[in-house]
């Protein structure tokens, strides 16, 4: 990570913004009560991460990720369907709203 610059370094470009953890398993804490078990990634490792939901300020930002995770949908149909299938199900492209 220490290859991509900080948000102070870049605040309007590509920079860290998040800490990815893979996660392994879970631990029951209590009744109805789960904990994840995680583990670090790879340190070389790079994921750049999109807002799905439409919870976000930005509008524009959320359906320029949408159309974004719809071409990943697109590149790995042939070989893991069922994911391209679920992401266009649970994320369809944002249309403009009509006044």
């Amino acid at each position: 990570m220490d290859r991509i610059k900080t948000q102070q370094q870049n605040p309007n470009g590509l920079h860290q913004r998040f800490v990815i953890r893979k996660i392994t398993g879970w631990v029951q804490t209590g009744i109805d009560k789960w904990k994840a078990k995680t583990k670090a990634v790879d340190k070389n490792a790079e994921y750049f991460v999109m807002r799905l939901d439409e919870g976000g300020s930005d509008i524009n930002h959320i359906k320029a990720c949408r159309i974004g995770i719809h071409a990943y949908a697109d590149a790995i149909e042939a070989t893991i369907p069922e994911l391209a299938k679920d992401l266009r199900s649970r994320y369809p492209l944002l249309t403009p709203k009509t006044p």
